[in-house]
């Protein structure tokens, strides 16, 4: 069967997806059998041995030195523009901590987009995530902090801290489009390794957003039909009132997920509390199973677009080849694995 409406073309053979074309971009993802190639190259060196002893206070000091994410160091940043401190997130899971904040604000010391092109206004902000450089008790300098580790309670305050700073890029004239990123991890490209965020105000519609919002007034009813559509192919995780977390195949690498309101065509400082705590659970969930691995994620927003998240897990990067995606048939394995791992959790 090949289906070809509301901006979909795919093809299911036998029962099963046999490829689909990525409706804002234009890449095909092609189901394949991988069962057969070997993967040791890449993961060679992912797997670090446990038996190490923990790394000494004097490593720890080293790495923390210098960071200018971590406390202490408050100095080395641009003036703080938020803070939030341990009365502002109850049930904060670190360690007895001498930091008086939880969550910072500041500006990005090297703005994405000039501040010229944004009314001489920087609307390129970093949102550090929590204190802490390390996990507790680290036994390598890669025994990082990561965003799967913080609480669920911790993840929606971060969401909310998100969307004040989304509404003051807002309040800038100048701008017309935002989206908060997250690199998690070395090869996604991270710039540095206490755990942060990105969040970049543009003058003019960013082009992921852009194309996004071209499908949706092309075909008003895309989401629903594509929500559908990997839910009869057994994709869906998830779903939490008006939000559903699913395994996409027409992500940007094999193992990507969306979590998506597809009635809240909203900003994200727009969403009631109810609506924020559904989105924030769900996009929390995926970011708590995946751990440490190396990831990002983009929150989407824009007039007339659904609220949503792209999460990429940043493994065999080079499966993407000239806008085609080799997508592992063993997906629908994998969904059904989360979705057991999820209700277990």
């Amino acid at each position: 069967m090949i289906g070809s409406s509301m901006g979909l073309d795919y093809e299911i053979r036998d029962g099963a997806l046999v490829w689909i074309r990525n409706p804002h971009t234009g890449a095909i993802s092609y189901v394949v059998d991988v069962r057969g190639k070997s993967f040791a190259f890449a993961l060679g060196e992912r797997h670090m041995p446990r038996s190490a002893p923990p790394l000494t206070p004097e490593a720890i000091h080293h790495a923390t030195r210098d960071c200018p994410f971590c406390p202490g160091n408050e100095s080395a940043t641009t003036r703080e523009l938020i803070r939030l401190t341990h009365d502002d997130i109850p049930g904060w899971n670190g360690r007895i901590s001498s930091a008086s904040w939880l969550i910072r604000v500041v500006n990005n010391l090297f703005p994405r987009i000039p501040d010229q092109l944004t009314g001489g206004r920087n609307e390129s902000y970093i949102v550090i995530e929590d204190p802490r450089h390390f996990i507790d008790s680290p036994r390598t300098p890669n025994d990082l902090m990561y965003t799967g580790a913080l609480g669920e309670e911790h993840f929606f305050r971060l969401l909310a801290c998100d969307a004040r700073v989304v509404e003051r890029a807002f309040s800038n004239r100048a701008v017309r489009s935002v989206v908060v990123r997250k690199n998690q991890g070395r090869e996604s490209g991270a710039s540095q390794p206490h755990l942060h965020q990105q969040i970049i105000g543009s003058p003019t519609p960013l082009p992921a957003l852009d194309a996004e919002a071209r499908t949706e007034r092309e075909y008003p009813d895309f989401w629903h039909e594509f929500i559908e559509l990997v839910d009869q192919l057994g994709l869906t995780l998830e779903r939490d009132g008006p939000a559903v977390s699913f395994q996409t195949p027409i992500g940007a690498f094999p193992r990507s997920y969306d979590v998506v309101m597809p009635e809240a065509r909203k900003l994200l400082h727009e969403l009631t509390t109810t609506e924020m705590r559904s989105f924030a659970r769900l996009l929390f969930r995926i970011l708590h199973m995946l751990g440490p691995l190396p990831l990002d994620y983009e929150i989407h927003q824009g007039e007339g677009v659904p609220i949503h998240a792209h999460i990429n897990v940043r493994l065999y990067p080079y499966s993407n080849v000239a806008g085609t995606l080799n997508l592992p048939n063993t997906i629908f394995e994998n969904a059904a694995a989360i979705r057991r791992a999820l209700e277990r959790a």
